[in-house]
């Protein structure tokens, strides 16, 4: 069993990723190819990065350091077996008296909404590690259908003007395969994590990890210093909600 988790983990270093947005430049390791997303997203003012007067740094000036993430894999399509998976991001900068909330975008194959309109949504009161479920009140994913999600944030730069950054990717629902459901029926709850790694199912398995990251420190800390997170493992999550 030892020798299994370390040949895993060993493959879960080449295939995570970091998707990584900077403000007004948009560099990103990921292609941002869907037109529509970026003409409804203001991505064209660009924060000073100073600090005001010797006063408290700006949001936008946080992003020289903590840059808006999402965590996926490397081919930045994330794979889930359920009708409202979650998605996880690492936020650069906390709520503030200013802030705006935050947006979240689902759309089809065809370009056109899944949502019954975009997700507004609270920063946290923290920095960090975030997790978005997608609500159930919306329509479920559908087996076999991929669909582009867009998430984007608002900073406040030394001026006080808004400029807004955002990620995006993909995300596709599957049917578990009999051998996997046979697996997790016989792993207890805080080891469903691995079954999920081992079938590249991203969304559940970062999911069930989080939930039992004091149990498996080690692991938990290995994912995110594929991010450069590791600082981040011990600090609580966030939820987004609308």
């Amino acid at each position: 069993m030892i020798e299994l988790k370390s040949k895993l983990w060993r493959q879960l270093i080449t295939i995570c990723t970091i998707t990584t947005v900077f403000s007004g430049s948009l560099l990103s390791v990921i292609s941002l190819s869907s037109t529509v997303a970026r003409a409804d997203i203001n991505s064209e003012a660009s924060p000073s990065g100073r600090q005001n007067g010797g006063g408290k740094r700006s949001q936008c000036s946080e992003l020289e350091n903590d840059n808006l993430m999402a965590l996926v894999p490397k081919n930045n399509e994330i794979l889930t077996t359920k009708e409202y998976p979650d998605f996880w991001f690492n936020l650069p900068f906390a709520k503030s008296s200013q802030s705006l909330p935050a947006t979240f975008r689902l759309l089809n194959e065809e370009k056109k909404s899944v949502l019954s309109k975009p997700l507004k949504l609270s920063l946290p009161e923290k920095k960090g590690i975030a997790k978005l479920s997608l609500p159930s009140t919306e329509k479920p994913l559908v087996v076999g259908q991929r669909y582009h999600w867009y998430f984007s944030i608002t900073c406040v730069n030394d001026q006080g003007s808004p400029s807004n950054i955002f990620v995006d990717g993909w995300i596709k629902r599957v049917e578990p395969d009999s051998t996997l459901v046979e697996r997790l029926k016989q792993t207890k709850p805080q080891d469903k994590y691995f079954p999920y790694f081992e079938n590249n199912i991203w969304a559940e398995a970062i999911s069930e990890l989080a939930e039992y990251r004091n149990l498996h420190p080690q692991e938990w800390v290995k994912i995110l210093s594929q991010y450069s997170l590791e600082k981040a493992a011990s600090e609580p999550i966030s939820e987004l909600k609308p």
